[in-house]
């Protein structure tokens, strides 16, 4: 169906998501496979019509498929209904597993702000499905292997969706989101993915999370998702390599002292361009990109800079100023561990919205091309940094992550598209990084591939 990212009519959409669902069915029938999701949205001034509108749209384009579970976005962070969400979205589910987070939704319509709500069904008598829900913990491996115990009844899960606040991955220097990971993959194996991301805070920094109905705070909720399935990922950003490779020669926890035995920020800013003494824009526009190998870079962006005088800005995190007070003058603080020995290459910000919109077809593109023979893709996932979404804004509040830039991927026309801006991202990269294939990241475009296998 040639053309469909042009379209921008409700009703054709939606009836082109249905079209390609509906042969989707068909041809699992074929292969004896019985696995299929579907996408729902609605926005509305209340939240719970929206919810329900949202998911009864996804469960209906089940078709005759069993409901096995549902995953949703809403954002309403400053509404009185807003944590009555869950017990309508479980309502309609009926016995479903269903678990949900606040953010800023994507969908085939493309990015929904205010007052919206995103779902994702889930069924097929092939389909299994185990929701979870853990209080945060500071001890992140037990966290992480908790979570896995309540969904190690699925089986053998090929994804495993996980959605929180902001702190999980926004923590204390002592604790790390890289140890969460660690204790899934324990629980898992080689074979699961994780993808996901933290939902949007609200003025108090804090994000609502839903499992099987009940709206929680301060926790993780994730989903394990069994079946004839495959997960593909990718993660793409829109910033631009320098050509020389660094490497980090002292480091401790989430501190970086020096690059190739040189002050971290000294380095830094003579690679990126930057005058001595010219602000580093913490959490921003400043990153590395780790070096995986093969052109790919996984992107740690800069949270602070160790100085002999702060700004009034800077001063008050004291957290910081304290982590560092016993680090030299030029030490970068990260948000994980970059650990000694890491080979990184100083990234550059272009101010470019065509760039940042070509990092998301890019990312697609790459899924679809690992597609395999007799393979059929059922879902476009992603989790987009919050950051890039308004720096796109900023610089073209016309312009569309998903109309113009995953609808341009070559084979991405049709396939249904869920996805949130998350507040921290969870997701594949390109190879192994600390013994993970997957990895907590920042301001990169992580995007992945549902696909029926042979």
């Amino acid at each position: 169906m040639p053309g469909i990212a042009k379209l921008r009519s409700f009703g054709l959409l939606a009836l082109a998501t249905a079209v390609v669902l509906t042969a989707g069915c068909s041809r699992q029938a074929s292969t004896g496979k019985d696995f299929t999701v579907a996408t729902g949205w609605s926005q509305d001034a209340d939240p719970l019509v929206a919810a329900e509108r949202a998911v009864r749209m996804a469960v209906e384009r089940l078709g005759t498929s069993p409901l096995k579970g549902v995953i949703f976005y809403e954002n309403f962070p400053r509404h009185a209904k807003e944590r009555e969400i869950g017990e309508v979205v479980q309502k309609v589910a009926g016995s479903a597993q269903t678990i949900g987070v606040r953010a800023i939704p994507y969908c085939d319509q493309g990015a929904l702000w205010e007052n919206s709500v995103v779902a994702l069904a889930i069924g097929g008598r092939d389909a299994k499905v185990q929701a979870a829900a853990a209080r945060l913990d500071d001890n992140r491996l037990s966290l992480g292997r908790e979570v896995g115990r309540q969904i190690a009844g699925v089986g053998n899960p090929r994804l495993v969706m996980v959605l929180s606040e902001p702190n999980l991955s926004f923590a204390a220097d002592h604790i790390s989101v890289e140890d969460f990971l660690t204790g899934l993959k324990e629980t898992f194996g080689e074979q699961a993915m994780v993808f996901g991301g933290n939902g949007l805070p609200d003025d108090k920094g804090g994000s609502l999370q839903f499992h099987n109905g009940k709206a929680m705070e301060g926790a993780v909720v994730a989903m394990g998702i069994a079946g004839p399935v495959r997960f593909i990922g990718s993660n793409t950003n829109e910033f631009e390599p320098v050509d020389r490779v660094i490497t980090v020669t002292k480091a401790r926890g989430k501190w970086v002292m020096e690059f190739d035995g040189r002050p971290a920020a000294e380095v830094y800013r003579e690679l990126s361009g930057k005058k001595p003494g010219q602000p580093i824009t913490y959490d921003d526009v400043d990153p590395i990109g780790v070096d995986l190998g093969d052109g790919q870079l996984y992107v740690r962006m800069v949270l602070f800079e160790k100085k002999a005088r702060y700004t009034a800005q800077e001063a008050r995190r004291k957290d910081y100023i304290e982590e560092s007070k016993d680090l030299p003058i030029g030490s970068l603080r990260f948000v994980a561990e970059v650990p000694e020995g890491t080979r990184a290459r100083v990234l550059v910000y272009k101010g470019d919205p065509k760039r940042i919109l070509q990092s998301a077809a890019t990312g697609v593109e790459r899924a679809l091309s690992q597609m395999q023979s007799g393979e059929k893709p059922l879902v476009v996932l992603t989790s987009s940094c919050c950051a890039r979404r308004f720096r796109l804004r900023d610089l073209d509040p016309r312009a569309d992550e998903v109309k113009e830039g995953i609808r341009l991927a070559s084979g991405a026309e049709t396939v249904p598209v869920f996805g949130l801006d998350a507040w921290g991202e969870l997701g594949p990269i390109h190879s192994p990084y600390k013994g993970l294939p997957y990895q907590y990241q920042q301001h990169t475009f992580v995007s992945g591939l549902l696909v029926l296998t042979r």
